[in-house]
C-alpha cells in the first residue's frame, strides 16, 4: 500500500461528508459478478441525518438494500443500518447516527490498522531493497557502493514512515 493508497483508504473515515463514505461502497445490484461502486449504481445525497439513494434502476433496489445493510465497513463507522427500501421508487433512505464516542473510537481503530498495513508494505520493500543490496554487493557491486545504496534506502524508509505518520496524526485528530 503506497501513501497515496493509504490517504485514499482513510479519507472517508471520520469525515463530516457523510457522502463520501458511502461512494466508494462496493454493491452487487445485478448478483453476482456485477461488482461496482454505489456511486455507479445511485445518485447519493444527503438531507439532515438522512442519506438517500435514488437508484439509476428501480429493480435493483431490495439488492443494493440488503448490500448496504451488509457492508462491514459502514457498520463499523456507522453502527447497525437499517435501509428504508422503497422498491416502487427506487430509493432507498439511510438514517445516520449521531456522533458519539464509541463510534470515533471505531473510526480510530479502523484508520490505526489501516496505518498498520501501511507500515507493514513499507517495511517489506524495506526488506526487498536491503536483499537486492547485498545480492548487487554478491555479484561483484562494491562492498562501498552496497553500503551507500542501503544508507540512501534507510533514508527513504525513514520519510515514508514519517510520513505516514503525520497523515495518521492528521486524520485522528481531523476525527476527534
Amino acid at each position: 500500500m503506497s501513501l497515496d493508497s493509504f490517504k485514499t483508504n482513510i479519507a472517508p473515515l471520520g469525515s463530516s461528508n457523510i457522502i463520501s463514505q458511502f461512494e466508494s461502497v462496493n454493491v452487487v445490484p445485478y448478483g453476482p459478478g456485477s461488482n461496482c461502486d454505489l456511486s455507479s449504481v445511485a445518485q447519493i445525497t444527503q438531507k439532515s441525518d438522512n442519506v438517500i439513494l435514488n437508484l439509476f434502476d428501480a429493480s435493483t433496489t431490495v439488492e443494493v438494500g440488503k448490500n448496504i445493510q451488509s457492508n462491514k465497513t459502514l457498520s463499523d463507522i456507522l453502527g447497525s443500518l437499517n435501509p428504508n427500501v422503497d422498491e416502487s421508487s427506487g430509493t432507498i433512505s439511510i438514517k445516520i447516527p449521531p456522533v458519539n464516542a464509541e463510534r470515533k473510537s471505531k473510526i480510530v481503530k479502523l484508520v490505526k490498522d489501516s496505518h498498520s498495513k501501511y507500515v507493514k508494505n513499507v517495511r517489506n520493500h524495506r526488506k526487498q531493497f536491503m536483499d537486492q543490496c547485498k545480492a548487487a554487493v554478491k555479484d561483484g557491486t562494491g562492498k562501498d557502493d552496497g553500503k551507500r545504496r542501503e544508507k540512501e534506502g534507510e533514508v527513504v524508509v525513514k520519510s515514508a514512515n514519517a510520513d505516514g505518520e503525520s497523515v495518521l496524526d492528521g486524520k485522528i485528530a481531523e476525527i476527534d
